[in-house]
């Protein structure tokens, strides 16, 4: 970088990358490829949103249960380190299965807690982790975008979208209101991805 001028990012879009200690607790069998989502939904996936029922066939509510206390202790303790509010609860969890050809539409978390706006949603990536697509709420940039801007100094200011490296046992953090998308590539017609969904509200 040049000494007379100086590049700047503004407004950058927090995003925290967990390790989830207790996912070797968490190993769930291969589930052959299913269409269960909300009629609203666009793309097919096999989903149990927006929560997980008692009597579900893959994740007994035990597991369902135990499952959101270790997340919340995984991110209670990353929020301790980095001096946020950790007076949380999850106001819900599911999973979502992927086989090839599935996946799902450019969506957001803000209307899936009915009158109550998220602190936090997030990503536990459980079986065959692959990058969630996310995409950056502003429009307005794309005036910046001339011939070659892209391939400048400049260029990571100006990207669409950003798929951050994710592998099992990764939770992602985001704010309720980036959008996001997921779709499973056709080579992995035999593995199924598994991730699980979930919102966090501050505990008044």
């Amino acid at each position: 970088m040049s000494k007379d001028f100086e590049m700047m990012g503004l407004f950058t879009v927090p995003m925290l990358k967990i390790k989830f200690k207790d996912h070797y607790k968490y190993n769930f069998p291969e589930v052959e490829k299913k269409d269960q989502k909300p009629d609203s939904w666009v793309e097919p996936l096999h989903t149990t949103f927006p929560g997980i029922p008692d009597n579900d066939p893959i994740v007994s509510s035990f597991v369902r249960d135990s499952l959101m206390k270790d997340l919340k202790d995984s991110i209670v303790n990353v929020f301790k380190k980095v001096n946020l509010p950790h007076t949380i609860d999850f106001a819900n969890l599911w999973y979502n299965i992927y086989h090839d050809n599935q996946g799902q539409e450019k969506h957001s978390h803000l209307a899936y807690v009915g009158q109550i706006v998220p602190f936090w949603s997030g990503v536990y990536y459980n079986k065959n982790a692959s990058p969630t697509q996310f995409f950056r709420s502003d429009k307005l940039y794309r005036t910046q975008i001339v011939a070659g801007a892209q391939n400048t100094a400049l260029g990571v200011c100006l990207a669409e979208n950003f798929c951050p490296e994710v592998e099992d046992g990764d939770i992602l953090l985001f704010p309720p209101h980036l959008e996001h998308s997921v779709q499973s590539k056709p080579e992995n017609k035999n593995k199924m991805r598994m991730t699980f969904s979930f919102n966090i509200v501050l505990n008044s």
